[in-house]
């Protein structure tokens, strides 16, 4: 699982004379992505720190810290990143308790717990985070991210603990089909696609 990586869509809206300053410091952030996930993660949090109140800058600092939690081999400095996404995701989850898209991005901080230590905390949170993405689905059983999200969770766990695929594998097939209606609001989560295809193309291609 310490491969695992996530390929961002591309979700830069056009820049247009009416933005709002929201929309700029936004737009700018996402520029800065393409320069790497700390860059974006310290960028989104400008925008935070001048838009408390809106969900959508906390889910990408929590967001960002969480991929910036795959990357590098220093064991403390990856907690720490966990760790602070955490705290962000608890703090959506309280105000938003029954969106999906921070229900996928709780189950994917655990499942970064898990590559982290996976000794320690495979078996435990496991199941966890199948419930998280199942609830997820109970809500928007046509989420492609939830959909995506759980399909990639089981073909990584089954090259440790084995199992067979070939449903995980359908269910990322339809994900991708439902890449192409999804249409999320403003500057809302849309990634996945290209990961999507990555997983076909690679863990899925025999399938």
């Amino acid at each position: 699982m310490k491969s695992l990586y996530i390929t961002i869509a591309t979700i830069i809206s056009s820049v247009t004379f009416a933005q709002t300053n929201f929309d700029q410091e936004m737009n700018q952030a996402f520029l800065a992505w393409q320069i790497g996930n700390q860059a974006a993660a310290e960028s989104f949090q400008k925008v935070l720190k001048n838009n408390q109140d809106n969900w959508i800058p906390k889910y990408y600092v929590a967001f960002t810290q969480t991929l910036q939690s795959f990357e590098g081999s220093d064991f403390n400095s990856r907690q720490t990143l966990i760790d602070e996404a955490q705290v962000l995701i608890n703090q959506l989850e309280k105000s938003k308790p029954n969106n999906p898209e921070i229900l996928n991005l709780k189950a994917l901080n655990l499942t970064s717990e898990i590559a982290l230590n996976p000794m320690a905390n495979g078996m435990v949170l496991m199941e966890d985070i199948n419930s998280i993405y199942s609830k997820a689905l109970l809500l928007n059983p046509t989420n492609p991210r939830s959909i995506l999200g759980k399909a990639e969770f089981n073909i990584n766990a089954s090259k440790f603990v084995g199992g067979d695929i070939t449903n995980d594998c359908k269910a990322v097939k339809k994900a991708l089909a439902l890449f192409e209606t999804d249409k999320p609001a403003k500057f809302e989560p849309s990634w996945g696609k290209d990961r999507a295809e990555n997983l076909l193309n690679n863990d899925c291609k025999n399938q």
